[in-house]
């Protein structure tokens, strides 16, 4: 599969959303945790993606993409379990530059199952979106060496999490081929944002989630803003699997994502930017520049 124009902006403008996403969410993290987040979020999206979708045509999942689509779901909550429970168990500067190996994985599965057979320039470009992503993970003054990979429990999980989201990608654009259509985005975020909810009930979380949501309806500006942006990213990157590679898709989204972290860490949340970050910023924008100049 070639990259078109159409799928160079539509992977560029969806990288875009998601770190716009990253940083309202961030904003609401201060005002619930991120646990409710994962249920109330993908939930209050729901009626946008089903208004739009509606706009295209009849409620159709054709039953060749209902596996997939299941495997999404489930792909998608356990990656979001094993997700929270790396952050509650370890230090982020050991778990979060793991999950620069996704556009590794998705690149692979891409190349094995899709036969994407990414080019040289590609390969490079991934390569440095992965380094720049260890460098940021580099900068806190937590990290203990190599030999804290093997000892922390949290950092097992990330690595399920990043094999994980290596698999959704690439198992939403084989819906997408099967038939799947703009009623899949609907579909598999109603079902992620039930599973989780069903989850959390069975842990007897019922009251927080509920003061939660009441906390979220306290703020329905920002909570609006998480809506349109996180519907809109969700609708772009599943419009871009259907012309381009899953891994440039992913590559991309992951080098803007970090460096739009870091910039947008220092713009919205004051936070400080030493030289890690700079040359860590560096690396993944080289990277996704590679990756992009490959096509």
């Amino acid at each position: 599969m070639t990259v078109t124009s159409l799928g160079l902006t539509l992977a560029l403008l969806g990288a875009l959303g998601w770190t716009l996403f990253d940083v309202v969410r961030k904003k609401l993290t201060q005002k619930v945790l991120p646990t409710m987040l994962t249920v109330w979020l993908p939930l209050a999206q729901v009626p946008l993606l089903m208004a739009w979708a509606t706009t295209t045509g009849p409620l159709v999942i054709p039953r060749a993409s209902l596996v997939p689509m299941v495997c999404s779901i489930a792909l998608n909550v356990g990656g979001l379990l094993a997700f929270m429970q790396a952050m509650r168990l370890s230090p982020m500067s050991l778990t979060i530059p793991l999950l620069s190996f996704t556009p590794v994985g998705t690149t692979l599965i891409g190349w094995l199952l899709q036969n994407q057979v990414p080019t040289q320039l590609q390969l490079a470009g991934v390569a440095l979106v992965v380094l720049g992503a260890i460098t940021l993970g580099l900068k806190s003054g937590q990290w203990s060496g190599l030999r804290a990979y093997g000892k922390e429990p949290g950092v097992r999980r990330m690595a399920i999490a990043a094999v994980i989201w290596s698999l959704t990608a690439v198992i939403d654009q084989v819906a997408l081929q099967r038939g799947a259509g703009y009623w899949y985005a609907p579909a598999i975020t109603a079902g992620v944002g039930l599973l989780m909810g069903a989850i959390l009930l069975l842990r007897g979380q019922g009251k927080a989630l509920r003061e939660a949501g009441q906390v979220l309806l306290g703020h329905r500006t920002l909570l609006l803003v998480a809506v349109l942006i996180g519907s809109a990213s969700l609708a772009v990157q599943l419009e871009s699997l259907r012309i381009a590679p899953v891994g440039f898709i992913e590559t991309v989204k992951r080098g803007i994502g970090m460096t739009g972290a870091i910039l947008f860490g220092r713009l919205v949340f004051n936070e400080p930017i030493g030289v890690p970050k700079i040359v860590a910023v560096l690396l993944l924008t080289l990277g996704v520049g590679l990756v992009v100049m490959g096509v």
